[in-house]
């Protein structure tokens, strides 16, 4: 990704999060989807066909993916991907490990914006240092070269409040 235009240390004081909050942050992002929690939910929902692999077969296709996305290589937010969109085949072969948004982008309503989420949140703190007020959100969307601000509001009236700016 390059350069950040803002470091984490810079960030953490802009938003008030403590650096314990951040290390818990990180490592809930990171960690990997519980292989017991995945079984059961298959097992439960008819989406999916109420079977599953066992335990063992889910924790060893995430370290044969030494826990990263197959797709892009992002360690955040890891889930289990049916490479033939058939939920119910749980057959390994037929199943990777991707991150959230490489799943969105896979869905039937895909994500438009990959990192959409990222680019706003930085657009809109560097507008914000620049010109000492926090910008619309058209004004966010157009810089950030995104169509759509969509889930990204809430970020951003998080941060608009953080920042001291009222609503």
């Amino acid at each position: 990704m390059g350069e950040p235009i803002i470091k984490l240390e810079e960030l953490m004081d802009l938003l008030n999060v403590s650096e314990e909050d951040a290390i818990k942050a990180i490592l809930n992002l990171v960690s990997p989807p519980p292989p017991p929690a995945t079984r059961e939910n298959w097992m439960r929902l008819s989406t999916f066909g109420n079977s599953a692999p066992t335990t063992k077969d889910l924790w060893k296709k995430l370290e044969d993916s030494d826990f990263k996305c197959h797709k892009c290589g992002s360690q955040m937010r890891l889930s289990f991907n049916h490479i033939n969109g058939n939920p119910k085949d749980h057959s390994l072969k037929n199943l990777e490990v991707i991150c959230y948004s490489c799943n969105r982008s896979l869905s039937k309503k895909p994500t438009l914006d990959k990192n959409q989420h990222l680019r706003v949140a930085l657009t809109a703190i560097q507008m914000w240092k620049e010109n000492k007020h926090f910008p619309s959100f058209t004004e966010i969307r157009n810089n950030a070269g995104v169509k759509q601000i969509g889930g990204a509001t809430y970020l951003l009236k998080y941060i608009k409040k953080r920042l001291g700016e009222n609503n």
